[in-house]
């Protein structure tokens, strides 16, 4: 602790000597803040040149089979948090293969020329939350590493890129057989696991045109907490152990991610698996086709909002819209749908227009997912806020700023390391690269 003491007196003089007489708080950190990152930068050149051997061996082993042999020490330039550092390194060239080889790069996962793996997870964690150009500006302001808004964009999308390959693996793995058995004998089946799909649109470049692309979304979750005792009551729900993901794919090839990122969270096996959707019939079919078995439930906000178009469309006063829509309202919350779609059902009978006649085979189509009284009695969640949250916070705040319109391979790196930092997974990311 001392030497900590000893080396904070010796900035602080250095800080002293760099401040004009005019001292605020403000330029005493902002001076502390420019002297420490300029030593830093110092102390990681040095630590470099400490890794380094005093003594290269002659020769080292390549991967071909044959040995590299030492050519000599050849300086490096790399990304770091501290910006800019330089070192000087053993060089090795083999015999055999020709590849050139610097094993303290290996040994210490240095990357010349870009950014280090500390750096790219801090940009990254900036890329993944704003607009790369306002990005780049507040990572430089509080950092002082100065990165290009293309370079940040990079960062983002390498990560995305892990993300996309830990999926791939579980893509892999469950198609073996001998590893499923095992989870099964092995793992604690959840008591209760929720899963909930959704989509929203990305702006991409297809050639010279634009179009909008189902940016898929799924998620899977723990909750605490149940619905309100009242339709209109507040809520306080409290979703766990929250894993996103997400895809620009055909529902088909969704599927295979739905299903991969179930099976890692042990959905297979759970005792109450519950999904959660809105109305798309891709969703549920889904359902069906890789958790048969699971207790279907319509979101409940998504189902509710059906009913104020069938009151705008059969009242002309706003009394009488607010006055039926409460009353529908709390029929769904009791269970009582097949009420509902009576009532609308008599509606149609003096109102020609189509949405009342919509609006009754929809929840005809669904009642099965409607039936609300029983899924609350059960302590099930009935609204998928956690999903929506997702929808937006991926979609709107990220994926739709104003202007963006994206190389679609590029919106869907960036959505998956949006999706795993919005996640419980983003620390748990193999990011260290």
């Amino acid at each position: 602790m001392n030497n900590i003491t000893n080396i904070a007196k010796m900035v602080a003089e250095i800080v002293n000597k760099e401040m004009a007489e005019a001292h605020t708080m403000t330029k005493i950190e902002q001076t502390t803040k420019l002297v420490l990152h300029e030593i830093g930068q110092k102390v990681v050149e040095q630590v470099l040149e400490k890794k380094e051997t005093t003594y290269p061996p002659a020769t080292v082993s390549c991967d071909c089979g044959e040995e590299a042999k030492y050519i000599r020490r050849r300086e490096g330039t790399f990304h770091t948090l501290f910006g800019k550092v330089k070192a000087k390194r053993a060089y090795y060239l083999c015999q055999g293969c020709h590849e050139g080889h610097y094993p303290l790069d290996k040994r210490l996962g240095l990357r010349p020329n870009a950014l280090s793996a500390e750096l790219t997870r801090l940009v990254a964690m900036t890329g993944v939350q704003l607009p790369f150009r306002a990005g780049r500006d507040l990572f430089e302001t509080l950092t002082l590493v100065s990165v290009s808004d293309q370079a940040m964009g990079k960062a983002t999308q390498i990560v995305g890129g892990i993300v996309e390959t830990e999926e791939e693996k579980w893509q892999r793995q469950i198609e073996d057989e001998q590893l499923l058995l095992k989870q099964k004998r092995e793992n604690k089946p959840p008591l209760r696991l929720y899963g909930a799909i959704d989509a929203t649109k990305v702006h991409v470049r297809d050639g010279e045109n634009h179009r909008w692309r189902d940016l898929k979304i799924g998620s899977w979750f723990e909750a605490r907490g149940k619905p309100p005792s009242t339709s209109n009551g507040q809520w306080r729900i409290q979703a766990e152990n929250i894993h996103y993901y997400t895809d620009i794919c055909p529902a088909s090839d969704f599927g295979s991610l739905f299903w991969s990122t179930g099976v890692a969270h042990n959905a297979q096996l759970a005792r109450e698996l519950v999904m959660l959707g809105d109305g798309a019939e891709w969703i549920w079919n889904l359902v069906a086709e890789h958790f048969p078995n699971a207790i279907q439930i319509l979101d409940w906000f998504h189902a509710s909002e059906h009913l104020m178009p069938v009151a705008q469309a059969a009242f002309l006063t706003g009394s009488e819209q607010s006055a039926w829509v409460a009353q529908m309202k709390q029929l769904m919350w009791d269970g009582h749908i097949a009420v509902v779609i009576e009532a609308i059902d008599r509606l149609a009978l003096t109102c020609s227009q189509d949405i009342l006649r919509t609006t009754a085979n929809y929840f005809e189509y669904h009642k099965e997912r409607m039936r609300y009284a029983y899924f609350r009695n059960h302590g099930y969640q009935i609204g998928s806020g956690t999903i929506e949250s997702a929808a937006k916070q991926i979609g709107m705040m990220r994926m739709k700023v104003p202007g963006a319109i994206w190389n679609e391979e590029n919106a869907r790196l960036v959505a998956k390391a949006r999706a795993a930092y919005l996640s419980d997974h983003w620390a748990s990311l193999p990011l260290a690269l």
